[in-house]
């Protein structure tokens, strides 16, 4: 979007500036723009409104390629005894991806939630220091991120924790 945004941007600039050339120049000049518009009077009535279509079109694809279209963010959704509560994934994903400095052996970690059908899928990334107990150390990290979740967000359904080690470090 934002390269047709350009593209239009560029053209209708180039067209503003040939015009804007013209008049300046027909200043010094008082038949250069009569002339230049004499060239076109006769054509058909058609080619004016085609014209004049195009101009129209392509000033409105400019600006509509110009709106940020802000996308529904998905929600994490529960019920609670007085109603129904929903809770932006990328506060809880921010949230979750603090709990790093909780784990001295991780020296990396990337959220991913998803939300279908209302329930709460967590998927995270870490990297860790040579030497760590992995098994131990994701076993730890999924307890974590439950016990966060049911603490700040109560009841919300969650399928699972899935923790992928993608770096090993070598501790220094």
């Amino acid at each position: 979007m934002k390269a047709l945004h350009f593209i239009l941007g560029l053209f209708l600039c180039l067209l503003a500036a040939a015009a804007g050339g013209a008049l300046v120049a027909s200043a010094g000049q008082r038949n250069f723009v009569a002339e230049g518009v004499g060239h076109f009077q006769g054509a058909a009535p058609g080619w004016w409104i085609f014209a004049g279509t195009v101009l129209l079109l392509l000033l409105l694809g400019f600006l509509l390629s110009g709106i940020r279209w802000s996308r529904k963010r998905p929600l994490v959704m529960f019920d609670n005894a007085d109603g129904r509560i929903g809770v932006d994934t990328e506060a809880v994903q921010k949230y979750l991806d603090g709990i790093k400095g909780e784990f001295a052996a991780v020296i990396s970690l990337r959220t991913a939630l998803e939300v279908d059908a209302g329930a709460l899928s967590v998927a995270m990334k870490i990297g860790v220091k040579e030497g760590t107990q992995i098994p131990e150390l994701c076993r730890l990290l999924q307890a974590r991120v439950k016990e966060l979740l049911a603490e700040h967000l109560g009841s919300c359904d969650l399928r699972g924790v899935a923790v992928e080690v993608d770096e090993i470090r070598p501790g220094r």
